[in-house]
């Protein structure tokens, strides 16, 4: 069954509910108060698109040895001035 997400007007909370798709939830499962709204949740959407094979780890180490270099061009770069800073 699928999950939902709902928000009680009364008490503010948030809570997971699982129900079919036609059903809905009425009340607070938290503080029973007769009044929730569902919360609309972001779809999980198949990518077509496939990676170019490279693994998640090898990616993200190529991603700081890049940010690395550039900060060290940066340090490089920089002008002190007469105070130190």
């Amino acid at each position: 069954m699928p999950r939902y997400v709902y928000k009680c007007l009364s008490c503010k909370e948030h809570f997971d509910v699982s129900h079919g798709i036609f059903e809905e939830q009425n009340n607070c499962v938290k503080c029973l108060h007769v009044g929730v709204k569902r919360v609309p949740q972001m779809p999980h959407i198949k990518r077509e698109i496939s990676s170019k094979g490279d693994k998640v780890g090898s990616e993200v180490k190529r991603a700081i040895d890049e940010n690395r270099a550039l900060l060290e061009e940066e340090k490089k770069k920089r002008v002190e001035y007469k105070d130190g800073n």
